[in-house]
Order: structure tokens, then sequence, then C-alpha cells
């Protein structure tokens, strides 16, 4: 045992000897070598770092057109694909019985006038006379108007008349019982005498009257459609000849000579975005065009979780279509600088970055802003012309001794 100890000794000191001067060597070789590391150097973007959103196109106006009462299409000179401008009259009703009853209602009106006169001078028991044998009549004709509502109604149960005939009986009706009234309020006028009631009384049938004749008029305007705005007829649903109903669509037109491009924008994006400024909208196909931001949302949309935000586009030539797909892009402000986001960390409390100082890894805190894409703000930490580690910076510890290449 002792000998095999004195043959190691001796293979120990051969082996020191043997290596003379040069038994320094691989202590040196054992000092830490610099790592080699890729950074990032830190500069002012000279470029402009664009925001971009995609949103939806839109008709800058869209209308849906309708009758406000009911008859039969007379006439409908657009179709599909007119261009119409505002206040143009695009389709319209048979009118011949809504003009009978404002004829009808300004005769009523002329009546009551007269009533009037002969009340303030007095009645003859000839005038009297005559006057009940009118309301005999007028009760008559309404007692009539109402079989024949009656019987109406019971024929538009069966399927022998139109809801068009129907209404028809009804307006008879409602015609007689009002000159039945009016018949009946100038008999009493009559029997009384000018009375300052009696005046009273008249001036309210006048007034009655004419409120019959604006409603008749305005029953008559409802038979006509016009233009609201300029555009284009994208559908017509009525023909000639065919039967409308009050609110029933008849005709659609769109403004395209502007169109709006609706964006959705997340809430740290949302104060890039403001109201009258200027921007660029880039179809799919790649060709641009100058919008103005015209709104602007002050309130989150609960639905989306995002902003509305609205972005008017001139579309002088029709390129634009309801429908398509825009990206518009607006520049985005930036307060700090813009480093990839590899290159920045997370501890418990802070953001930090790990910087290349003298060949050594120092670690800064940062304090961070918005995502661009793949980069992230640096607001504070940094400087121009720093060096960042560009990833696996939770690999490193500070005062790591390192070698950088990369930017």
């Amino acid at each position: 045992m002792k000998k095999r100890a004195s043959i190691l000794l001796a293979i120990v000191v051969l082996t020191t000897a043997g290596c003379g001067p040069g038994a320094s060597e691989p202590a040196a070789q054992q000092e830490t070598k610099a790592k080699v590391v890729e950074v990032f150097t830190v500069r002012k973007s000279t470029d402009p770092v664009l925001l971009t959103t995609t949103g939806l196109v839109e008709a800058k106006r869209e209308a849906i057109l309708q009758f406000g009462t009911s008859g039969t299409v007379s006439s409908l000179p657009v179709g599909k694909g007119s261009k119409v401008s505002q206040g143009q009259l695009l389709a319209s009703l048979d009118t011949r019985y809504y003009q009978k009853e404002v004829e009808a209602a300004a005769g009523q009106v002329e009546e009551a006038n007269a009533r009037k006169v002969k009340t303030l001078k007095g009645a003859s028991e000839e005038s009297i006379q005559k006057q009940r044998l009118q309301v005999q009549s007028s009760q008559q004709d309404f007692d009539k108007a109402s079989q024949d509502v009656l019987l109406g109604e019971k024929l538009f149960a069966g399927g022998a008349i139109s809801q068009s005939e129907l209404d028809d009986r009804r307006r008879a009706k409602d015609q007689a019982q009002i000159q039945l009234q009016n018949d009946k309020l100038a008999l009493e006028e009559l029997l009384r005498g000018a009375e300052p009631e009696d005046v009273i009384v008249a001036n309210a049938s006048i007034k009655q009257a004419a409120g019959q004749v604006e409603r008749a008029k305005k029953t008559l305007n409802d038979t006509k459609i016009v233009a609201p705005f300029a555009g284009m007829v994208v559908d017509v649903s009525k023909q000639v000849g065919e039967l409308a109903s009050p609110g029933e669509q008849v005709i659609q037109i769109v403004d395209l000579s502007d169109v709006k491009v609706t964006l959705d924008v997340a809430n740290d994006v949302i104060g890039q975005y403001q109201e009258n400024a200027k921007v660029q909208v880039v179809g799919e196909d790649g060709k641009k065009s100058e919008g103005t931001i015209s709104f602007v949302s002050p309130v989150v949309d609960k639905q989306t979780g995002k902003y509305r935000v609205e972005v008017t586009v001139p579309n002088p030539q029709g390129q634009w279509k309801g429908g398509m797909v825009a990206t518009v892009e607006i520049p985005r402000k930036l307060n700090g600088f813009l480093v990839p986001l590899e290159s920045v960390g997370v501890s418990q409390s802070e953001y930090y970055v790990m910087a290349v100082e003298n060949g050594l890894t120092v670690k800064r805190p940062v304090k961070t802003g918005q995502m661009v894409g793949d980069r992230i703000e640096v607001l504070s930490g940094v400087n121009d012309g720093d060096q960042l580690l560009r990833s696996g910076i939770t690999f490193y510890v500070e005062g790591q001794k390192v070698e950088a290449k990369g930017e």
C-alpha cells in the first residue's frame, strides 16, 4: 500500500516538473470567459410609426322609403340602379279618392263659414225647416254608410272584397258622420239664434272643418314618395298596379358620395384618435384614400368593450362600396423608445431591461407604455444609444461579463 502511494506521488511530482514555466496556463483558462450576446441599440424612431385598425365600409346615408297611406301604386318611375336627386318623386299612389276628400273637406269649411253668417243674421222659419230636412237626409246617409261598413266587414272576412274597398266604406261612414254632426250643429244654431255661445260654436265648427282639410291634405301628400337625399336606388319591392300598405317597404336608397369606415378601438389606444384628424384609408386592393375622423365615441360600447370611431372618406369615383373591409392608418404618437418585447422583463414589482455597459450586464428598472406589434414603448429607464440584451434576459444576472454583438 505504501509502495503504491509512493508511486502515485512520484507521478504527480514528475508531471508538475514536466510542465515547467507553463504551469500557470490552466489557471488562466479557468477564468470566466465573456459570453457572446445579441444586443439591441436604443434609437429614436425616424420613420413614422403607424397605428392600424380594420373596420367595415358603410354608406353615408341609407333610407327605407314607404307610403304613409294605403292604395294602388300608380307611378314608379325608378328602378334598381337609378340615380336620384333630393326631392325627386320616386313613387305615387292613385290619388283620385284622396283628392275628393280634400275637396269635400274644403267644402265643409265653406259651409261652416256660411252657417256662421246665417247664425249672426238670425234664421227664418223657412231656413229652420230646410235645415231639419238636411239633418234627416244626413241621418239617412249616415245610417246607410254604417250598414255598408257592417256588410263590408263581413265580405272582407269572407274574402269577397279587398282591404282597400273596406277602407273606402269606413271613410264614407266617417264623412257621413261628420256631415250629420255639422248639420245638427247648424240646426241648433238656427233654433237658438245668434247668441255669444253660438258664435263660439260656429267658430269651433269652422276650426274643425279646417282641421279636416289639413288632415285630408296630409293624407294626399302621403300618397307620394320623394327622395330625402341624392343617392342611388338599390331595391324596389313594388310594381305599378300593386297594393301598398302604410309603412310597407317600397324603395331603398343609399348615398355613397361619401362613405364611413366604422372602427372598434381598444381603450389603450383610443387617445390616439382625435376628431377632424386626417388619416389614410387602405382598401383590400392596396389603394389608399384620405379620410377624416368624424366621430369618436365618448363612451365604451358595452357589447364590444371598445370605443366606436367613424372615419368619413370622399367617394367621388364610387370605388368604395358598403360592406368592404378597410384599414385605417394614423401616425402613432410616441413618448419613449420602441424596443423588442423580449428585451423587457418583469419582476414582482417592476419592469426591467438588461443593459450592456463596459462589457457587463446592468439591470435597469423601466416604465413601459403602449404595445406596437412585437415591440413595446419604454418611457423611462433607457437612453438613446443604450445597448440592451435582445432576448433571454432572465438567464442573465447583473454584473455578468458579456460580449455584445448585433445592432
